[in-house]
């Protein structure tokens, strides 16, 4: 089951295990979504290796062109680059794009034009480095002479290009500079175009539904009349308690939860034929009312009735929805080995030890399987 994604979320993409570190450590810092489909209004894709990636997941690499097509922003990496040659190079030859892959020395990244990181030194006869030519590109860093990050624009959106290789230079020096110099990057992205108008909306409106939620002033009280037709930001918090239920289709979101165990946002909205917006609210509601709570794995949300019992069922349901990691689990609990599971589904290594990572660590399998 997908997560569930919207516009404004920025996506960070992997094709293996030697992704992660990188995505942690970044998530510490801001708001990333981990995915392996190319969701959300800015997507992040710096480190997918052609090498890890078998022929489903092969098709996210000119996915990843359309989206940027379609108006998003695309942030790709030098190891993504190369895929990209690979799986799709008509579609970067009619963008105009050429890629020529390289080395220069010690490159010295350093904060420009309003980007906030510690300078770091990139070794680029290690890692390698990309120099890219496009038409109407725009260099945003340069440092020592090599464009670091450019933008190019394709269709509606933006492809950005990190012509370095941050994923497999993090992974191997820990330095925390990278992580400052991507999050700055995500940032920048993230936020670019937002109206200053929008901004003091959003401050006003949340300082308004704090003043009508919890003051006991007359005057809040009619405030709180007047704001119940606000959907979601405010709204939600007008329901009290005894009435949570005498909503139809919140009752019915609430027995399909019962009966299947947990649900998303996502599957709430396709069952009940609402907006994502709208099944988010009705599981907020339903768990401010005590019926639901909530448990977040990988960046996905879970709704599932309140009790410990009833949240290791729903992690366990909601990690074995997905067919590969079901397999896996279903080998693994027969003793196979990681190498047994890999060769036996066809997966790499790196993938099955990915998936067998995440059922550990949310206690699905003991450390003592594989």
């Amino acid at each position: 089951m997908a997560s569930p994604i919207i516009a404004g979320t920025v996506t960070y993409l992997y094709s293996d295990s030697g992704d992660i570190p990188l995505y942690r450590a970044i998530s510490n810092k801001t708001t990333v979504a981990l995915s392996e489909n190319p969701e959300g209004g800015v997507i992040l894709a710096i480190d997918l290796n052609y090498g890890f990636m078998n022929e489903s997941s092969r098709e996210t690499l000119p996915a990843l062109l359309k989206e940027a097509q379609k108006g998003k922003t695309v942030i790709v990496g030098l190891n993504t680059l190369r895929s990209l040659t690979v799986e799709a190079p008509t579609t970067l030859r009619l963008l105009g794009i050429s890629v020529n892959f390289t080395t220069a020395g010690i490159v010295e990244v350093k904060p420009k034009n309003g980007f906030k990181f510690k300078a770091f030194g990139y070794d680029s006869d290690v890692y390698g480095v990309a120099m890219i030519k496009a038409p109407h590109e725009k260099v945003i860093i340069n440092s020592s002479g090599i464009p670091v990050l450019v933008e190019i624009p394709v269709g509606k959106g933006k492809l950005v290009v990190l012509t370095i290789n941050p994923s497999a230079y993090y992974l191997d020096t820990k330095n925390p500079a990278v992580v400052d110099f991507i999050v700055a990057v995500i940032e920048y992205y993230s936020k670019e175009g937002l109206p200053l108008t929008a901004v003091a909306a959003a401050v006003i409106l949340s300082a308004g539904a704090a003043y009508a939620t919890f003051s006991n002033n007359p005057h809040a009280e009619k405030f709180r009349r007047w704001i119940k037709w606000i959907p979601l930001a405010i709204g939600r918090f007008m329901i009290p308690p005894e009435k949570v239920l005498k909503n139809k289709t919140r009752e019915s979101i609430y027995r399909y939860i019962e009966a299947k165990g947990y649900s998303t946002v996502v599957d709430v909205a396709s069952t009940f034929s609402i907006s994502r917006t709208n099944a988010r609210w009705h599981l907020n509601v339903l768990k401010r009312a005590g019926l639901l709570d909530e448990t977040t794995i990988q960046n996905t949300t879970i709704y599932h009735p309140p009790g410990r019992e009833n949240r290791q069922k729903a992690v366990r349901a909601f990690l074995l929805e997905n067919k590969i990691r079901r397999e896996i689990y279903n080998l693994l609990i027969r003793g196979k080995s990681i190498s047994d599971i890999a060769r036996t589904l066809g997966l790499s290594k790196s993938t099955v030890h990915h998936h067998v990572s995440v059922l550990r660590e949310y206690g699905v399998v003991g450390n003592e399987e594989g």
